[in-house]
């Protein structure tokens, strides 16, 4: 499945590396994969492992079959973790619906759309679409093709935004400096 959120946004493949932090994937690899870190990562300094590099890599193991599973795991809990806070929320949105969030088969588009309507007014469209396809967020397909992809406006005639939970806002909490 990860292998399949991440094709599935290969358009926006350069904002989910900006928030790779490289060395720390570098560094996780070589605790989990040492053949993919030797065959990615041998003999480079760790200032040498940028960005690029990892971009070279994701079309190399993510991009082609069969894909890297692991590598594509590690991606998305990096950008997961940059955007904790939309992550949070829409945890605690689909938790309203069921509090095993796995079990959840399909989220019903009235709730959607109220999910969806909730999160826009703190994130951005392109974060929100990020987030549901990465984390397998159970949205109809045509639901977040329309809302998320083209950006258009919840159809007439849905139920109204305040019919559905909203989540709560968690406490604020101070940014923790990756040094």
């Amino acid at each position: 499945m990860p292998i399949a959120a991440l094709r599935s946004i290969s358009d926006h493949m350069d904002e989910i590396v900006h928030h790779v932090k490289a060395k720390r994937l570098a560094a996780e690899v070589a605790r989990a994969d040492k053949a993919f870190h030797f065959r990615h990562f041998k003999g480079l300094r760790p200032e040498k492992i940028g960005r690029a590099l990892i971009r070279k890599i994701i079309n190399k193991e993510i991009l082609t079959d069969p894909g890297h599973e692991l590598f594509a795991n590690l991606l998305i809990i990096h950008w997961n973790e940059a955007h904790a806070k939309l992550y949070e929320e829409m945890v605690t949105h689909v938790r309203t619906i069921n509090e095993d969030v796995e079990a959840i088969e399909r989220i019903e588009d009235d709730k959607a759309h109220a999910i969806i309507d909730d999160l826009l007014l703190r994130h951005d469209v392109r974060d929100i679409l990020l987030c549901v396809r990465l984390n397998g967020v159970r949205f109809d397909e045509a639901l977040t093709e329309s809302r998320l992809v083209r950006g258009e406006p919840r159809p007439e005639g849905t139920a109204a935004a305040e019919e559905a939970p909203a989540a709560e806002a968690p406490a604020e909490e101070p940014a923790a400096s990756d040094a």
